[in-house]
């Protein structure tokens, strides 16, 4: 692997012809490198989503949707890095393609785990991918429309949070939804400026830091209890 990551970074994608371009896609070669990065990156959106700290301290329900939104989140991140990409960008979107084919054959796995009937598995799936595609164009919607309004660019990063990641739960924390939103916009900045090529390359992501949910108030401003410190079914 050590050859294909050289590869991967040597190889400057820009003006790429359409036989090289053919290349990526159908041959074995280009096949097995776009699979390995994009299984290297999905693996690293699972280490950071499944963070046991979200679902104890971040008091993030530990149930299927809050964590298949938190799992998109960081696909998101990777998604908008993967379409600014200047190394590779034909294959950058072959690597795009390869994330979200991993992505739906983990939610797929996910769904019959849940112990959903076998014959509706596919619909489902339709039904997630809807609510995921709804959740990625949120945040789209917040980095475009309110790029140079910082104020309202945050609220409806924190609208986004509330309506896919908390399910829009009516006694969520506002203490809790700026210090998400904070780190969206923190991971976004990170992922699109501070991440260098030749990591992002090898699938290796520093995502930085978890946000700090000591000392939460409630929306009343008093202090919470504190979290629970075990979830049954996280590791």
């Amino acid at each position: 692997s050590i050859s294909n990551d050289q590869t991967i970074t040597a190889n400057k994608g820009g003006d790429k012809g359409i036989f090289a371009k053919i290349w990526d896609r159908y041959s074995f070669q280009g096949q097995q490198k776009r699979i390995i990065l994009g299984e290297r990156l999905f693996r690293s959106v699972q280490y950071r989503a499944n963070d046991p700290r979200w679902y104890t301290e971040g008091r993030i329900p530990f149930e299927f949707r809050p964590r298949h939104a938190m799992t998109t989140m960081h696909i998101w991140f990777l998604h908008k890095r993967l379409l600014i990409d200047t190394v590779d960008p034909h294959l950058a979107l072959l690597v795009q393609e390869e994330l979200f084919d991993i992505l739906w054959n983990d939610t797929r796995a996910r769904i019959r785990a849940e112990g959903v009937n076998e014959l509706t598995v596919n619909k489902h799936l339709k039904d997630v991918q809807q609510l995921t595609f709804l959740h990625l164009t949120h945040y789209d919607h917040a980095f475009q429309e309110f790029a140079n309004d910082d104020g309202k660019r945050f609220e409806e990063l924190a609208g986004a949070i509330w309506i896919h990641v908390l399910n829009r739960d009516e006694e969520a924390y506002n203490d809790q939804l700026k210090r998400l939103a904070a780190y969206v916009e923190y991971q976004y900045v990170n992922l699109m400026h501070g991440v260098p090529d030749e990591y992002f390359w090898e699938g290796r992501v520093p995502w930085g830091d978890i946000p700090v949910f000591t000392d939460m108030k409630d929306n009343d401003g008093k202090a919470l209890d504190d979290p629970v410190t075990e979830v049954e079914g996280l590791e």
